[in-house]
């Protein structure tokens, strides 16, 4: 898959390999800066998202609330906030429950003593 990538930019011939790229439309309905694994043209001017037809409501609804509690998941790493790394976990689907997140995030400051304080 990455030589097939690699030859595209540099000129022997388009491919269209699935890959994580900038949604930028491909699907309708999520920010055009999320990371979405989509199939993508791959040229020498890089890789560019297919559009695909709109998501199910409930996919699309599933698809934001994944997105945002990985977006939430950066913002906590990014800050150290305990509060922001419960809201992720708390917004996940698979989760979904404040106090679930809570005792997951006791759970991995206690697993990983090395990793930074949460404050």
């Amino acid at each position: 898959m990455a030589v097939a990538v690699m030859r595209s930019l540099a000129g022997d011939g388009a491919a269209t390999p699935v890959l994580n790229a900038r949604n930028r439309g491909a699907v309708p309905g999520l920010p055009t800066d999320a990371i979405v694994e989509v199939p993508c043209l791959v040229d020498t001017n890089g890789a560019h998202p297919i559009a695909g037809d709109p998501l199910p409501e409930a996919q699309l609804a599933l698809a934001r609330a994944v997105k945002t509690a990985g977006r939430t998941t950066i913002t906590a790493a990014l800050t150290g906030s305990r509060a922001l790394a419960e809201d992720a976990f708390a917004a996940h689907p698979l989760v979904g429950d404040r106090s679930v997140a809570r005792r997951l995030v006791a759970g991995y400051h206690a697993a990983h003593p090395e990793l930074p304080a949460l404050r």
